[in-house]
């Protein structure tokens, strides 16, 4: 069933005019970009096969240390589009890009999304970006629905379509994450801790949806000090945690550490995965089992 939000989110997309549009398919299929897996994936079911959809980021990487290679310097000078997601490089990607591609248009996909800062958080000293947002929007699967019409609203232009030539594909993408969501907040309804650990602040939007609180181990974005991890365990422990999650693109000792001191379950999940139905229903269960 799809919720209040997700329809509302589906009717105002399809209720757009019509958008004039600065490129017209080429012979071929246009390339458009994303930066990370998830959007890959999002993209890829909007666009029916339409576009050749590249994400910069493999599954296992680290946005935060991402750096382009030569290749995929040469495959964006050839784009048509590259859709941004709000991570601080993209600006300084885009501007280098532009100068080799004026006709690359660049659409941001978290355009409307109010974003959770350096300090909504329950811990004290939280920050994913230092002196910015939290990206991680694409674990949330509200945010994800609002991604969703972004894209179609960016491809009416791309294809010079109207937006009801998007209509069905969207519809089925909307339904795909409203049952993902569903499923999320149907394992985790009636769960009696609430409370988790992540290595990295990824979860807080996930965290923020279905009324649960994360604990962080990693320090305004370094390793915890000996004193940071020491705090983390006793609030883990007050809160009676018993899974600790860890991401592959950071080392995983502390949270092992963590694991073995609070008695808990580490269980190792990459919030890059394109698959992203399955991050999200392995993550709530990974919680509820």
């Amino acid at each position: 069933m799809i919720s209040s939000v997700m329809r509302k989110t589906l009717f105002l997309i399809l209720a757009l005019p019509m958008l004039g549009g600065r490129f017209a398919l080429a012979e071929g299929r246009p390339v458009i970009f994303v930066t990370i897996p998830p959007q890959e994936w999002l993209v890829k079911r909007l666009t029916g096969g339409d576009a050749e959809v590249q994400a910069l980021l493999t599954s296992g990487a680290n946005l935060h240390t991402y750096e382009p290679d030569a290749r995929q310097i040469k495959k964006l000078s050839e784009a048509a589009l590259y859709l941004t997601i709000g991570i601080p490089f993209e600006v300084t990607l885009a501007g280098r890009i532009a100068r080799l591609n004026q006709g690359m248009k660049v659409v941001a996909m978290d355009k409307g999304i109010a974003k959770m800062g350096g300090h909504d958080h329950d811990h004290a000293g939280f920050q994913c970006c230092p002196g910015g947002e939290d990206p991680h929007i694409w674990l949330s699967p509200r945010l994800m629905t609002a991604m969703a019409s972004n894209t179609v609203e960016a491809l009416c232009v791309l294809f010079e379509q109207p937006v009801q030539a998007y209509e069905e594909r969207l519809c089925e993408t909307v339904a795909e994450i409203a049952a993902v969501d569903a499923a999320a907040r149907a394992r985790l309804q009636g769960l009696e801790k609430r409370a988790w650990v992540a290595y990295h602040p990824s979860w807080n939007y996930f965290a923020a949806d279905y009324g649960l609180r994360l604990l962080v181990i990693e320090q305004e974005g370094k390793s915890p000090s000996a004193r940071h991890l020491v705090e983390v365990i006793r609030e883990a422990r007050l809160a009676g945690v018993r899974r600790v999650f860890a991401e592959p693109q950071y080392d995983l000792r502390p949270a092992k550490t963590l694991a073995r001191q609070i008695n808990a379950e580490l269980l190792v999940l990459d919030p890059l995965r394109e698959d992203w139905p399955e991050l999200l229903r392995e993550a709530a269960e990974g919680l509820a089992d």
